[in-house]
């Protein structure tokens, strides 16, 4: 019969601690990763705008290791003027309605990756700002990204309808995130172009077929 030694003992001890305290700390807002704007889009075909809309967020932990299996969380509570989709289209994605909040797991590498199915309310609901949105994981903030619309509103997809609420924001000289595209802080020239493209593409021809409530 085999014994182990006091040495491997200690080894084998010294592992368990250490994947124990790896597993126990907290994510880093820091150390993840968290694109600054998200942009909300919708669908054709019943498959999601990825072109317009993906964006990938890494969780990692204080030692800036990529966190697997982490909870991962978009909220969108503070952002009245949009809407988010009751069905994202993506089997790995949850939505929770009354919390305004869509969440997925991370993968190996920490990673999340979404395309969020929204659109904003229209003219005369123009009201959040920038770094209105929350992105947390394990329940820990970690980033507060703003959040634009290519459907502004929220009917019949990307189209004439939204470029007349753009329009308007743009005129109201306020820069609501909702109408602004690159994330620059002001709604201009490179916004309407940014609509433009997602537009002429076609990727997102259909709004939500039933927005949360």
């Amino acid at each position: 019969m085999k014994h182990s030694s006091p040495l491997s003992v200690a080894a084998l001890s010294l592992l368990m601690s250490m994947a124990s305290r790896a597993g126990a700390s907290p994510p880093s807002a820091a150390n993840s990763t968290v694109p600054g704007l998200i942009r909300l889009v919708g669908a054709s075909g019943g498959v999601p705008d990825a072109a317009a809309g993906q964006f990938t967020i890494v969780a990692r932990d204080l030692a800036n290791n990529p966190m697997s299996g982490v909870v991962v969380v978009l909220d969108l509570s503070n952002c009245p003027d949009l809407e988010i989709c009751s069905d994202p289209l993506d089997p790995t994605a949850v939505t929770n309605c009354p919390a305004k909040t869509i969440q997925k797991l991370t993968n190996i590498q920490g990673q999340a990756t979404f395309t969020v199915l929204g659109s904003s309310m229209g003219s005369g609901h123009a009201s959040s700002l920038a770094g209105s949105a929350k992105v947390l994981a394990k329940g820990v903030l970690l980033a507060l990204p703003s959040v634009a619309s290519f459907d502004l509103d929220g009917s019949g997809g990307v189209g004439a309808g939204d470029l007349s609420v753009w329009l308007s924001d743009f005129g109201s000289g306020v820069p609501y995130e909702r109408s602004d595209f690159d994330g620059s802080g002001t709604i201009g020239a490179a916004d309407l172009s940014e609509w433009l493209g997602v537009f002429g593409a076609g990727g997102s021809a259909q709004s939500c077929g039933a927005s949360c409530p």
